[in-house]
């Protein structure tokens, strides 16, 4: 019977197959393998798989039916949700994923362990050829909150803290206001700690093997991401422990398959054992490495020749790993669920979105080192800022902002989920002025966008999501570097009248002024004519100078210095409408491309 073409790209960290312990010779047949998924791009230690061809029989992979997908509902009102990329190896995810899911559930009986799957793929072929649903994330967080669930630690099955990590960090920032409290545990190599106890439990799996002329490789997924360190990193951790027998190694990054041909052929090794540093030993432990194909490691080592050995057997399946993984999420549980929880949208004042969709940031490159007074913008009146002063230091903004009340303990950069997940020393604490004053100092990206900061309420002992938007408008023209930003003196234009359209925002919203407006050049500066839609204002302000109306009938009409071009600049103009003189703060964004006489 003609063998079917099995096209299948498996993220390895969180799925993959794990078959039992045995020889290369007798592993499974290599498959050809062609990228079908995005992930593929990004994926740390992780592989995905596409559905069979049509003409071809998929390899068995298992019985489906042993297999508990975790999606039950009525569950009580605490979940521990395990989210892994997924496999479509029954056997494999049993032992592994399902293995974990179980140690788990008794760790922490006062949980309900359910199940999610980030690849849809995986999801579709498992449903498709087996019967059997799996959630993806967004279906478990949905199913979650019809549950009733208040309490919700969501637990990755991820060797490290990289982009696929983060990706579920940000899915499960979107869920935050529907539980009482979100909490996200750490991956399984988190400190030092974990390197060790992995480590050790490695090196306890490849006991049998030591006889001073056997060297044991170690096959992980790799990365172009900075987190691929933790393969350096567990090889330091291997030597410090004496282990000199024992090479890590990757499949996509560095340590390179030729890295360890190196390393290994400066031995006196006659023999090598493969097996993967991954929590399942999916396709890319079946056919990169233990398959027939020239350009497997197996086949490498054995041309180079090695009498080699392949152990199909994935982190997962060791005892020690998945009691890192338990105490992981009881931390999470017990430590920062509880402890460290975030506000649902009830419990916050009304949201006010802040941010300009229409607005141009402002990265550090464009400004020039200095510090400068600034306003900024809040999506929450309970998160008060009197007072903000930024600092530029090469290309880098910080903002100080001195907040108008105590009640905020510390800051975050990100989602109170985020924050949640995060390790306490990334908290921003607050720091005492000589009046009482509070101020927190935070990393700004780019002014003028928006930018996410959580706080944590002393009072409600809750993370709050704010959005704050760092207002550009009020630095002046030579904060910019030369070329940032368009000036009028860039445009070199000949002395004149001109025309120019100019956008008023700010204040209730109903003031208008007319545009476009005349421009007037003389001896190379500008004057705009700012006609208002009221003859109720009686002087403007534009950087801290003061200007009054030209006219003395009808709306009132200023002529107003012009430097900057299409940024925000911030001015104030004192209306008298009012029983009292009031001073109201606007914007005003001249475009350079109307520009014409």
């Amino acid at each position: 019977m003609k063998k079917k073409l099995y096209v299948m790209m498996e993220i390895v960290l969180l799925s993959g197959t794990l078959t039992v312990l045995s020889a290369c010779q007798a592993g499974a047949p290599a498959a050809e393998t062609e990228v079908t998924d995005p992930a593929e791009e990004t994926a740390e230690n992780e592989t995905a798989e596409s559905e069979p061809a049509e003409e071809e029989e998929e390899p068995d992979t298992g019985d489906a039916t042993l297999d508990d997908p975790r999606n039950q509902d009525e569950i009580g009102e605490n979940e521990m949700l395990v989210v892994s990329f997924g496999t479509s190896f029954n056997d494999s995810r049993r032992l592994t994923i399902g293995a974990i899911e179980e140690a788990l559930a008794e760790s922490e009986p006062d949980f309900s362990v359910r199940r999610a799957f980030t690849s849809q793929i995986v999801i579709d072929h498992v449903k498709d050829r087996d019967g059997e649903t799996i959630d993806n994330v967004r279906e478990a967080l949905d199913r979650a909150a019809d549950n009733g669930v208040k309490k919700l630690v969501v637990v990755p099955t991820h060797l490290m803290d990289g982009l696929e990590y983060n990706d579920i960090v940000n899915e499960v920032a979107e869920y935050s206001d529907a539980f009482a409290s979100v909490a996200i545990s750490k991956p399984l190599l988190s400190d030092d700690e974990d390197f060790a106890k992995v480590a050790e439990a490695m090196i306890a799996a490849t006991e049998e093997y030591k006889d001073g002329h056997t060297a044991i490789c170690f096959m992980g997924h790799g990365t172009e991401a900075d987190s691929n360190r933790v393969y350096e990193r567990m090889q330091q951790e291997m030597e410090a422990l004496g282990e000199k027998d024992i090479f890590i190694g990757t499949v996509e990054a560095s340590p390179s398959l030729e890295d360890l041909l190196e390393k290994v052929g400066e031995g006196d090794y006659t023999r090598v054992v493969l097996r993967p540093m991954m929590v399942v030993a999916g396709d890319h432990a079946n056919n990169d490495m233990a398959g027939d194909d020239e350009d497997s490691w197996k086949s490498a080592f054995e041309k180079a020749g090695y009498e080699v050995e392949c152990v199909l057997e994935g982190l997962g399946q060791l005892p020690e790993v998945r009691s890192i993984y338990a105490a992981h999420a009881q931390a999470a549980a017990e430590e920062k669920g509880a402890d460290a929880a975030v506000a649902s949208s009830e419990e916050m004042a009304e949201v006010v979105d802040v941010v300009d969709e229409n607005a141009v940031p402002v990265p550090g490159s464009a400004l020039k080192d200095g510090s400068y007074e600034i306003d900024v913008d809040s999506s929450s009146s309970m998160f008060r800022i009197e007072k903000c002063e930024i600092t530029v230091k090469d290309g880098a903004i910080t903002a100080t902002m001195t907040m108008g009340g105590t009640g905020y303990r510390y800051v975050y950069p990100g989602t109170g989920v985020e924050a949640v997940a995060a390790d306490e020393a990334a908290y921003i604490p607050y720091e005492e002025t000589s009046e009482g004053k509070h101020t927190f100092t935070v990393p700004v990206e780019a002014l003028d966008a928006g930018v996410p900061l959580a706080a944590f309420s002393d009072k409600k002992e809750k993370w709050y999501d704010r959005t704050l938007v760092f207002r550009s408008a009020k630095l002046p023209a030579e904060a910019y570097e030369e070329g940032a930003v368009k000036t009028m003196d860039s445009l070199e234009l000949s002395d004149g009248q001109y025309q120019v359209e100019v956008a008023l925002r700010g204040g209730s919203g109903k003031a208008e002024i007319t545009s476009p407006a005349a421009l007037s050049i003389r001896n190379g500066k500008a004057t705009a004519r700012i006609e208002w839609s009221s003859p109720h204002y009686d002087y403007m302000l534009v950087n801290e100078e003061k200007y009054l109306p030209v006219n003395e009938e009808g709306n009132s009409v200023f002529e107003i210095p012009v430097a900057v071009l299409d940024a925000p600049v911030t001015v104030t103009a004192d209306t008298t409408a009012m029983s009292e003189p009031h001073e109201i703060e606007y914007t005003l964004t001249f475009d350079s491309a109307s520009i014409h006489e």
